[in-house]
């Protein structure tokens, strides 16, 4: 179980804990002028929680096609304060249809889709690119996004590429490149995309420690999140 400011979120079912890069990606979502968000894999449904505690007004659908992550998503919204705005289907994307289309989709993907998957089937439909393919995940995404909508993305360095490479239609507005220190490769890319190209594209580098410590940046925009700030 891990603890934050407004809201728990219980892992017992899930493969995929809650993690450090994640909570980043979750802070740094944008939906400012959204009135509607997808979360596509919501696991524990710890990015939809972080959103709407962000956004108060806005409408969140988490979709998880694995039954104990969505159990676990579905007790952490019903247990948080925001429980009247964030709702978890338990199916595929792929046969997702909304009423409506969103204004703002993000999305923490499986990563390996060429790599040595785990012995633990739940790890590799967590981690393991099998079911959801780079091209199906921009296929469906434009199908269910909002005309002018944003797309955001947590993923490795080489799977980014590897889905801006099999979807060029894209555009990058924002691109944060994470480290875990200075002196460190860069481990994450977190991307806000549209279908139109932007005026400008912000690019910056972050590192997640300093000295041993949280950096700066990171407990500036955790604030309202960890315990610890």
């Amino acid at each position: 179980m891990f603890r934050f400011k407004q809201f728990v979120v219980r892992q017992e079912r899930s493969a995929m804990k809650v993690c450090t890069d994640s909570c980043l990606f979750g802070a740094l979502i944008e939906a400012s002028d959204a009135k509607r968000a997808l979360d596509i894999g919501t696991g524990t449904g710890l990015l939809s929680l972080m959103v709407a505690q962000r956004y108060p007004s806005l409408i969140i659908d988490a979709v998880e096609i694995d039954s104990g992550a969505a159990q676990d998503a579905t007790e952490n919204v019903l247990e948080s304060p925001f429980a009247s705005r964030i709702k978890v289907f338990h199916e595929d994307i792929k046969d997702f249809v909304p009423k409506e289309k969103y204004e703002v989709i993000f999305c923490n993907p499986p990563f390996y889709e060429n790599r040595l998957s785990s012995p633990d089937p739940k790890k590799n439909l967590a981690h393991h690119a099998s079911l959801l393919k780079w091209k199906e995940v921009s296929e469906c995404t434009k199908r269910l996004l909002a005309e002018d909508g944003k797309l955001w993305l947590l993923l490795p360095p080489f799977e980014m590429e590897q889905f801006r490479s099999q979807s060029p239609e894209w555009q990058t507005e924002k691109q944060y490149l994470i480290r875990h220190r200075k002196d460190k490769p860069i481990f994450r890319e977190i991307a806000c995309y549209s279908l139109k190209k932007p005026s400008s594209t912000l690019v910056e580098e972050w590192n997640i420690y300093e000295n041993e410590k949280y950096s700066g940046i990171f407990a500036e925009v955790l604030r309202d999140y960890y315990l610890i700030f």
